[in-house]
């Protein structure tokens, strides 16, 4: 993006008070895109052509991104989700599924304790293709928890990359997160969930990813007696139920607002070859 104040605040819906000049909207984009500038963060809005065009997908896309890493990672992004109260088999799981699909694809999730970290750190390594959305500003030391912020190091120390929505210095909160889940749904072109209860936070981001007609992946494990604790309960609902399972999770009464391509049951490595087949579908579609 360039550095015209203007075009900012227009990408970003601020409202510029004509009545006053300079006004303190354009003050504030003005400072924003200064210290964009000082500390290498890309700005990008939606009308631009480096907008991702899988986010353009979602009912409210963000105006403008903030971005700092390797942007090319944005090409070929697959979410694998799940609770932040991960137990020792979804961690197991996490890690094989991110080492397997970093081959592959990046790997896009929130950088969150649970299963977003075990799914990005492959035999006590960082891979070097993982995408975070975080739910704070850039400034990541002064905006995220310093558990959350050590993970974006690594992260960027990596080669990864790291997306918000939020100008660098706004911080996260409780309810950040929850929004920002619809971004890793539009960035990923499809999108593994790995443990989840059925009140987990898993929900949000499946509920903005089932309305992009894209393929859904689901662990299923149930050999394991860990496997049939409340920890794997929303697994089993879709699972078990299919669709109608998917909108029951997602609070939808039925399956009429679902738009989902595909279902895959993940059960072993043969499920692996099928769900990256479908998600190489999707990309020749958006590409």
């Amino acid at each position: 993006m360039g550095s015209s104040v203007e075009s900012f605040v227009s990408s970003a819906n601020i409202e510029v008070d004509d009545s006053y000049e300079p006004s303190r909207f354009l003050k504030r984009a003005d400072s924003i895109i200064k210290e964009c500038q000082d500390k290498g963060y890309k700005i990008v809005n939606i009308s631009e052509s480096s907008y991702p065009a899988s986010l353009k997908a979602i009912s409210d896309p963000p105006a403008v991104l903030y971005m700092l890493g390797d942007e090319s990672l944005l090409e070929k992004p697959v979410a694998i989700i799940g609770t932040r109260h991960s137990s020792n088999l979804g961690n197991r799981i996490a890690e094989r599924l991110g080492k397997h699909f970093s081959n592959h694809f990046s790997i896009c999730n929130g950088l969150v304790e649970g299963i977003d970290e075990h799914a990005i750190y492959v035999d006590g390594h960082i891979i070097h293709n993982a995408v975070g959305v975080i739910s704070g500003g850039l400034n990541y030391t002064d905006t995220c928890t310093a558990s959350h912020a050590a993970i974006i190091k690594d992260v960027l120390d990596a080669g990864g990359l790291i997306v918000s929505e939020f100008e660098p210095t706004q911080k996260e909160d409780q309810f950040s997160g929850s929004k920002v889940s619809r971004i890793q749904a539009g960035l990923s072109l499809g999108l593994i969930l790995v443990q989840s209860s059925i009140d987990g936070g898993s929900k949000y981001t499946i509920k903005a990813f089932g309305k992009l007609n894209r393929t859904l992946g689901v662990v299923h494990f149930p050999s394991n007696e860990e496997y049939k604790t409340d920890s794997f309960s929303a697994n089993r609902e879709i699972v078990e139920n299919g669709y109608p399972g998917i909108a029951k999770l997602i609070g939808l009464k039925s399956t009429t607002g679902l738009v989902i391509k595909d279902l895959v049951i993940i059960e072993s490595q043969k499920d692996y070859a099928l769900f990256k087949a479908k998600i190489e579908e999707a990309a020749i579609s958006l590409w």
